[in-house]
């Protein structure tokens, strides 16, 4: 069996971005461009694991009133995929992109409340998707009803199995997700900070709260830091990247692309220090194009090379 990268979405969205020239709190804000995209972290990811020729198959939640618009945007998009269909529709997130200080404003919906036995039916289903999975990578929010330690009992129906998992996530069900030992997890430096409790200013915090989270049994802790770029961290190695400086068109869905990047290097058997550069080469990908448009191919292979990634011994992982 051919086994395949599996992406997990359990709240898929749309986003709707708005550019404005300088975003005025309180005020008048004239938009410039208007972007409507579908959306959710893991459909993102297996976006972008398709435009650099990597199979995957993309799972989760479909909501019944918007079906076959999530289906469309599959099928276009050639991305196999295996959904549970619940009641309600995808909720609507709101970008404003300020073009003046290349920031983006987020107006998150929570979603439609999903029942347990809707959750179960996706358990369920999962079981049998594990059985064709190399790779599981589960990341962002889940909708009001779905529990806090779904991303926890998945990771450990994974790595029961031998499979490698990628968690992308924040909050307590970060938090709880580690506690079934995943493959890598990536949290910004906010995230990291807000869901562990430990300041994240300075790389040396950054490592200090790596190796903590590592002696629980994560094998990699990547942290990005926005235009500073991302720091790496295992038990033995610290890896950094310095941000790469490209004209910023949006900044949605660099961290979703940072995941595929690892995919890539993992998938061409590269060296460890590789897996930084790729995924800080897809990340910058992403900045390079409006909305939630995506790395290209061309991107992460033009990035690569501009990217530099220092290594140096992790005195305190070892002890």
């Amino acid at each position: 069996m051919n086994k395949k990268i599996v992406t997990v979405t359990l709240n898929p969205c749309v986003d709707l971005t708005l550019t404005v020239d300088k975003f005025l709190y309180g005020g008048t804000n004239n938009v410039v461009g208007t972007r409507k995209d579908i959306s959710g972290k893991g459909i993102n990811t297996s976006v972008v694991l398709k435009n650099l020729g990597i199979e995957n198959i993309a799972t989760g939640l479909m909501f019944l009133e918007d079906k076959d618009i999530l289906r469309d945007f599959l099928e276009k998009n050639k991305i196999p995929n295996k959904f549970i269909l619940a009641p309600g529709n995808m909720r609507t997130n709101i970008k404003i992109f300020d073009n003046s200080q290349k920031s983006m404003s987020e107006f998150n919906g929570k979603g439609c409340y999903v029942d347990t036995e809707t959750q179960n039916a996706f358990l369920a289903m999962m079981e049998e998707v594990l059985a064709e999975t190399k790779i599981l990578i589960v990341s962002g929010s889940v909708p009001p009803g779905i529990s806090i330690e779904i991303y926890k009992w998945l990771t450990a129906m994974a790595v029961e199995k031998g499979i490698r998992v990628i968690a992308d996530a924040s909050g307590q069900i970060l938090e709880e997700t580690v506690e079934s030992k995943p493959f890598l997890i990536k949290p910004n430096t906010d995230e990291l900070e807000k869901t562990f409790h430990m300041p994240s200013s300075t790389e040396e915090e950054i490592v200090q709260a790596a190796n903590k989270i590592i002696k629980k049994g994560v094998k990699y802790v990547c942290v990005s830091r926005g235009e500073k770029g991302a720091v790496l961290v295992t038990e033995k190695k610290i890896y950094t990247a310095d941000g790469v400086a490209v004209k910023v068109k949006g900044i949605q869905g660099a961290g979703d692309s940072m995941i595929a990047g690892f995919c890539y290097a993992m998938e061409h058997a590269m060296e460890e220090k590789d897996y930084l550069k790729y995924a800080v080469a897809a990340a910058t990908g992403s900045l390079l194009h409006e909305g939630t448009k995506l790395c290209e191919k061309e991107d992460i292979l033009e990035v690569a090379d501009l990217v530099q990634v220092n290594e140096k011994s992790n005195e305190g992982g070892i002890k």
